[in-house]
């Protein structure tokens, strides 16, 4: 298989048609377009965390494939299957990340909150974030936006003033390094050991800082591009505490859910400073330990069926609520909202703003409209991996 761009192909091919005969474009075989489709399944089932972009163009006798994956593997498998039913492939397929970016394929983020978007530019749609300390991959840029993946494998356009880039071997030994988790939910990085000093920046709860050293009542950080301040000593726990003295716990989930009362609905949202529904309950187990999907309907997959009962009285603190539409007359189920369960019929969820609803007709935050859409519940507590950061595979 010769790489070949697909532009200098098709420039190829029209000066032949001009001067020799015509080469007919036609209608990609559905037996090759089942194929990638196969590995598309197989590798990519959900383009949100994993890329598998192909097209083919028929010329003649020659598959001309184009596109970009993310794993070589795919591309491989791809490509084995194609053989079986063409003699003449073109591949223009790149494998992820481009090497255009050179060594510098990982970054760490550098503010409290960066954005990920549906395309590159301030104006697409927000999809989701990622916070301070977070190494991402980096899997191709365009203009000036660099598209990633975060911890969570969510994929999506981010500004590269957000991060600082670097190689694999700096993002390793950021993740190695000795580092705190803060468990606050708002605050500052101050220049000097003193809440009267100037800040170095803002913190959000679920950050990771490097660990320089801790005083009586401070803990002097370090940024990954540099920058060093002070954070009080209260409001972080060392990093390797993170899933293990901090885990979660049902009592615990419920005060930090209520902790977020009142904190706006931001689509795309997954930080203290603004939520969507997921983004929520996402906030809220990082925060006791535990790593969530992004959206609601990856969370539904995760941890354990439970049967609510009539009367919800199977379920328990802790445990996730999933609204939407129940699967039924040949229509699929459709999940597009989650909240918590905290007993008594009560849940907390971000519409809105985050705030507390009920299941019980008679109370006074009824929302009847959750009643009617509510679909199924999950036990996630203690069933789902702890795992706060990209590693460096």
């Amino acid at each position: 298989m010769n790489k070949i761009n697909v532009y200098v192909l098709f420039g190829v091919l029209f000066f032949y048609g001009c001067t020799e005969k015509t080469i007919e474009q036609k209608p990609t075989d559905p037996k090759i377009l089942a194929l990638v489709r196969e590995v598309q399944k197989k590798y990519a089932p959900d383009k949100r965390v994993a890329i598998f972009n192909i097209k083919t163009v028929e010329l003649g006798n020659t598959l001309i494939v184009s596109g970009e994956v993310g794993q070589e593997e795919a591309k491989k498998e791809l490509f084995d299957l194609l053989s079986a039913e063409k003699k003449e492939l073109v591949d223009s397929v790149i494998v992820l990340p481009d090497e255009k970016l050179g060594n510098k394929t990982y970054g760490i983020i550098t503010v409290s909150v960066a954005n990920m978007r549906s395309d590159p530019g301030e104006d697409a749609e927000l999809g989701s974030q990622v916070l301070m300390g977070s190494i991402v991959r980096i899997l191709k840029k365009k203009g000036g936006w660099v598209y990633i993946q975060s911890p969570d494998k969510y994929l999506g356009w981010a500004d590269p003033d957000q991060m600082i880039r670097v190689s694999k071997k700096d993002a390793e030994e950021w993740s190695n390094a000795k580092k705190v988790f803060v468990t606050d939910y708002f605050g500052f990085i101050q220049q000097q050991p003193t809440l009267q000093s100037f800040p170095v920046c803002d913190i959000t709860g679920g950050a990771l800082l490097k660990d320089l050293g801790t005083t009586s009542a401070w803990t002097k950080v370090g940024l990954a591009d540099g920058r060093v301040g002070y954070i009080q000593k209260s409001n972080v726990i060392e990093y390797q505490q993170w899933g293990t003295k901090l885990t979660p716990v049902a009592d615990n989930i419920e005060r930090t859910g209520k902790y977020l009362m009142g904190v706006p609905y931001l689509w795309g949202g997954t930080s203290p400073k603004g939520v969507d529904c997921s983004g929520f309950t996402k906030t809220v187990f990082l925060l006791n330990g535990q790593l969530l999907n992004r959206d609601a309907n990856q969370q539904a997959e995760q941890g354990e069926p439970i049967e609510p009962g009539a009367e919800f009285e199977n379920l328990k603190k802790g445990d996730l609520l999933f609204f939407g539409r129940k699967a039924e007359n040949d229509k699929p189920e459709k999940i597009v909202h989650v909240g918590i369960y905290l007993g008594n019929r009560e849940y907390i969820h971000s519409s809105g703003k985050v705030h507390l609803s009920s299941f019980d007709s008679n109370s006074p935050i009824f929302e009847e409209y959750n009643l009617k859409r509510f679909v199924r519940a999950r036990r996630v507590i203690a069933s789902t991996p702890r795992v706060a950061e990209v590693r460096t595979h």
